[in-house]
Parts: structure tokens; C-alpha cells; sequence
């Protein structure tokens, strides 16, 4: 599924054709001596119906939920009904598409890795309901991973995977923010370990280790070291129950960032939601930087803590949200995976906003060449991870 690429539903307006006008006068008539005939109303086609789930950490995220949303908004302006649900907790997943289903819902987005179960479940009782789910693509390995055996899962006809390379972006993110930092120490956390999270970390470690192999540098990262087969064990996570109290807790993230600048970090990846902007609160009331995750938070979250924010690793799931939409309008049910890279567009590097005129020429001028590299495949993340390619 090209990101852009499907056109937005045109609904043809009903009526009859344009008259001409006479080049004479026309000719008087006697009235019409029975009632003229009533022509029944045309009816409107139905509209496609267009529905989102969202995940914990809801609306207001500034974040993936909110880039969800934005696409069902785009949707809706296209002609779509919309409804969408909101999940407090894990136990309201299967609750809140089940409600949706019950709706009348057509096409229903699921946001988030955490609702994979919930996903495919509704999937398989509700066959002809087109699902898709950010942050996921369907895994036809099954449990093991191991293509080929008892336990392979081959992907429904009726799921489509929306998924994104997003430590491309990372990675240069990485880069910019080692190039910046006066103290040479980068911090991050992540919410709960998986993949939706962790690929941002990865591609920081990326970046930061591309750039001290270019450079000859020493620039360090705290919270993820990419270096391991297994960086999850170790790494810095908020934890919790997946809640709010994981993804939407700003004063926890404001104390994970001041631990950071207590070990001298001066710019901070925060992985975690809402959560993650309190972190970016506490470095600008230090006079230090951020990174921001998903969207460009430099629009999202507005002064003054977007001060902080350097840029931002960024996910186009508005577009590729409505893009699935679209398409099911058109016909297609599922059966495939969207895989959003910097040679698509589909993950990008926000721009530099209140820095852009501070980066040096010789900085941007790197990220332009890793942008082409990363795009072309001649540079990729997972050859400066332990776990390799």
C-alpha cells in the first residue's frame, strides 16, 4: 500500500444537465390540466465507515494516538462516517473493537503493538471487516518465529500491518543530536520493551555510533546499548501496568529526565508517550535539549517546552491511516503489510524549527548523506547493533 498514492472518495453530487438557453422566445403553453409528476428524492450512497481504536495514553498524547486521530479526522473530511474508542487499560481492548463492530464499522485501525491480540482475535471472527494496526506487521513465523512449522500463522485476508522503520529516523536523529551535544552523553528510555519503542532506541544507538566511527568521537548513549543481542534486559524503561501509568504519567518523566542530567546527559530521547513530555519540560527548564518521538512534537506540544526539542523522529501514520481507509473503500479487504521507510516517506526526520539557523552546514550536510545512504540501503541501522542484521 503506497503512502499517498490512493485518491481521496469523490461522491458525485445527483441532478439533471445543464439546459441551453433558446435563441428564440418560446412558445406559450396551456397550463397542464394534471398534477405534474413527483420524482422520488435520489438517494444518497452510503458512506464508507471508518473507525479507530486507541490505545492507552489517549488523546491529548501529542503522539501516536493523536497522528491516528488526525488521519480518522482526514477521513471524515473525505466523505467517511467515523467512530472511534479509547482503551484505559489492556482489559479494554477487545471491548472497545467489539464496539466498534457493533457500529457498523467497515474498516477499523487499531493503534498500538500492545492490541495484537485483541486484533487478530476480532479479526478472525469478523471476516468481513477489513482491520489494520499501527505499529505491527503480522508475523507469519508464528510464536517461535521459525517459518515453516506447526505453528506458522499466515497472515489473515482481512489484516494489514501498518508498519514503520522508524529507527531510520532515529538514526539520524542519533547523528544530529551526537554532532550537537556539548557534554557528549545522550540519554533515552522507552515505555515497556517492544519493537514499537525499542526501534527509536536502536536507531539513537545507530546514529550515535555511525557518527563516532565518522567522526572519531566518544559520544556516549545512557538507557539503551545497542551493542547487545538482547539490549532489553538492560535498558531503561518506565514500566507499569501499560496504562496510563506507563505512557501517561508527565511528572515520571520529568524525574527520569532530571536523573539523566544528573549523569550529565544534556539531550534526551524519551520513548513513552505522554510520559515522555514531561521529560521534554524538564530540559527546557534546564536550558538543555530534546528529541521528540512520532510526530513533530515541536508543533504538538507549543511553547515553551517546545523550546527543548532539537527534532523529532517521525512516524506519517495520518497518512498511511487514511491511505488504508481509502483503499478498503476501493475494495481491498487486507492481506498485506505497510512498511513505512525514508525512501517511501513513511518515517522522516522533523525539521530543526528554533535550531535550524544554529546547525552547521557541515552537520546538515552529513544528515543529507546518511538520509541518501539509509534510503539507498547502503548504511543500515542493524549493522552497528550487537544483534547484527
Amino acid at each position: 500500500m503506497a503512502l499517498g498514492a490512493s485518491a481521496v472518495i469523490a461522491f458525485a453530487a445527483c441532478g439533471g444537465g445543464a439546459s441551453t438557453a433558446p435563441t428564440e422566445p418560446a412558445a406559450t403553453t396551456a397550463p397542464a390540466t394534471e398534477a405534474p409528476v413527483t420524482e422520488a428524492p435520489a438517494t444518497e450512497a452510503p458512506k464508507a465507515v471508518a473507525c479507530v481504536a486507541f490505545d492507552t495514553g489517549g488523546l491529548g498524547d501529542k503522539g501516536f494516538n493523536d497522528l491516528a486521530k488526525k488521519g480518522l479526522e482526514d477521513a471524515a473530511a473525505a466523505g467517511f462516517d467515523t467512530h472511534f474508542s479509547e482503551a484505559q487499560g489492556a482489559t479494554d481492548y477487545a471491548n472497545n473493537i467489539q464496539t466498534l463492530v457493533d457500529q457498523g464499522c467497515q474498516a477499523i485501525v487499531t493503534v498500538g503493538f500492545l492490541q495484537s491480540q485483541a486484533t487478530a482475535d476480532a479479526a478472525a471472527a469478523n471476516p468481513t471487516i477489513a482491520f489494520a494496526q499501527v505499529d505491527t506487521a503480522w508475523n507469519t513465523c508464528g510464536p517461535d518465529f521459525a517459518c515453516g512449522n506447526a505453528d506458522d500463522t499466515p497472515q489473515p485476508a482481512n489484516f494489514t500491518g501498518l508498519d514503520y522503520q522508524v529507527d531510520q529516523a532515529s538514526m539520524l536523529a542519533g547523528y544530529l543530536a551526537a554532532g550537537w551535544s556539548k557534554s557528549g552523553k545522550i540519554g533515552t528510555y522507552g515505555g515497556l520493551a517492544f519493537p514499537g519503542v525499542t526501534r527509536f532506541m536502536d536507531g539513537l544507538y545507530a546514529g550515535i555510533s555511525y557518527y563516532n566511527k565518522q567522526m572519531g568521537k566518544q559520544v556516549t548513549l545512557l538507557g539503551w546499548d545497542g551493542s547487545l543481542a538482547d539490549p532489553s534486559t538492560t535498558g531503561a524503561f518506565v514500566g507499569g501496568s501499560g496504562g496510563n501509568d506507563t505512557w501517561g504519567d508527565p511528572a515520571k518523566g520529568e524525574q527520569l529526565a532530571k536523573t539523566l542530567l544528573d549523569q550529565g546527559v544534556d539531550i534526551v530521547h524519551p520513548v513513552a508517550g505522554a510520559t515522555g513530555n514531561g521529560s521534554i519540560k524538564a530540559m527546557q527548564e534546564a536550558g538543555k535539549w530534546a528529541i521528540g518521538v512520532d510526530t513533530d512534537q515541536y508543533i504538538s506540544i507549543g511553547p515553551p517546552t517546545n523550546a527543548a526539542l532539537l527534532t523529532s523522529a517521525q512516524k506519517a501514520i495520518d497518512v498511511s491511516v487514511l491511505d488504508f481507509f481509502n483503499q478498503v473503500a476501493g475494495g481491498y479487504l487486507g492481506g498485506t503489510d505497510y512498511s513505512g521507510t525514508i525512501a517511501n516517506g513513511g518515517v522522516l526526520l522533523s525539521p530543526y524549527h528554533d535550531y535550524d539557523s544554529q546547525i552547521s552546514a557541515e552537520l546538515k550536510g552529513e544528515l543529507d548523506a546518511l538520509k541518501a545512504a539509509l534510503a539507498d540501503g547502503s548504511v543500515k541501522v542493524c549493522t552497528f547493533l550487537g544483534r547484527g542484521c
